[in-house]
C-alpha cells in the first residue's frame, strides 16, 4: 500500500481483548478522512499507533514511508479523546508550550483562531467548560502546520453554532498536502467536511468510499451508509 499513511494487517491486543484485528487501509494527501465506526470499534487505539502513543502492535505503519516514532512526531498533529492539557496551565499557557514544542506551530494563527473562538489567555484551563476545552485543543491543533491531523471525536460537547465555526476553520485552514483523519462516532457532526470515509468495526475496516461516490452514484448520504453497512454487519 502507498499513501502519505499505509496501514496493512495492523493487529493490538489488549490482555486478550483483540482492539484491531488485521485492518488494512491507505490514507492519501490532500484529503479529510471520517474513521467512522461505534464506541470501542478500535479508532481511538488506531490513532494512538500513527500518532507514536503506541508502540507495541503487530502488523506495518508507515508515515511517508516511515514507522511511527520520534521521527514522525514532528509532522503528526494529534487531538486524544479527553485530557490534553496540565491542569496548572492557562488557555496562554496551553498556546506557548506547544509554540515550544513543535516547529511548525503558527502562532499568528494561534492568535487568531483564539480570539475567533473567545479563548481568553488568562482563563484557567479547569475552569473551562467541557465545550472551551474542545475549542482550545481544536484551536492548538489546527494551528499547527502538520502533513497529518489525526482527532479524536473533535466535536464532542460542542455546540452546533460552534461545530459550524470549527467546521469552516477546518476548511479554511486544511492544505492540500495534508490528510486529515477524524475519528468519530457521530457522523452527523462530521458529514459536510468529509472527502472519504473509512467505517470500522470489532478492529477492522468494513466498508469504505468517497463521499462523492455514495453522493452522486448512489443518492446516499454518509449516515445512510454507515447505518446500512453496520446493519449488514452486525446481521452476519
Amino acid at each position: 500500500m502507498s499513501g502519505m499513511l499505509s496501514v496493512t494487517n495492523l493487529i493490538k491486543h489488549y490482555g486478550r481483548v483483540a482492539a484491531l484485528s488485521g485492518l488494512s487501509c491507505t490514507f492519501e494527501p490532500g484529503r479529510i478522512y471520517g474513521l467512522l465506526g461505534p464506541n470501542a470499534s478500535g479508532k481511538t487505539t488506531f490513532l494512538k499507533i500513527c500518532a507514536a502513543r503506541i508502540m507495541r502492535y503487530r502488523g506495518d505503519v508507515l508515515l511517508d514511508g516511515v514507522k511511527p516514532g520520534p521521527a514522525t512526531k514532528a509532522k503528526v498533529a494529534y487531538l486524544p479523546e479527553g485530557r490534553a492539557f496540565l491542569g496548572w496551565m492557562k488557555v496562554g499557557d496551553a498556546i506557548n508550550y506547544s509554540g515550544e514544542f513543535f516547529h511548525d506551530f503558527d502562532r499568528e494563527r494561534a492568535a487568531r483562531l483564539a480570539d475567533e473562538l473567545e479563548l481568553k489567555k488568562a482563563a484557567p484551563i479547569d475552569q473551562l467548560s467541557k465545550g472551551m476545552k474542545a475549542r482550545l485543543k481544536l484551536a492548538v491543533v489546527l494551528s499547527r502546520r502538520a502533513r497529518l491531523y489525526l482527532l479524536d471525536e473533535a466535536f464532542d460537547g460542542v455546540d452546533p453554532v460552534t461545530r459550524e465555526k470549527l467546521i469552516d476553520i477546518i476548511l479554511d485552514t486544511f492544505a492540500p498536502d495534508s490528510t486529515m483523519v477524524l475519528a468519530t462516532h457521530h457522523i452527523d457532526y462530521v458529514e459536510e467536511l468529509l472527502h472519504a470515509v473509512k467505517l470500522i468495526y470489532q478492529g477492522r475496516i468494513v466498508g469504505e468510499s468517497t463521499a462523492d461516490e455514495l453522493r452522486q452514484h448512489t443518492g446516499r448520504s454518509v449516515a445512510d451508509y454507515y447505518l446500512e453497512t453496520f446493519r449488514n454487519v452486525q446481521a452476519t
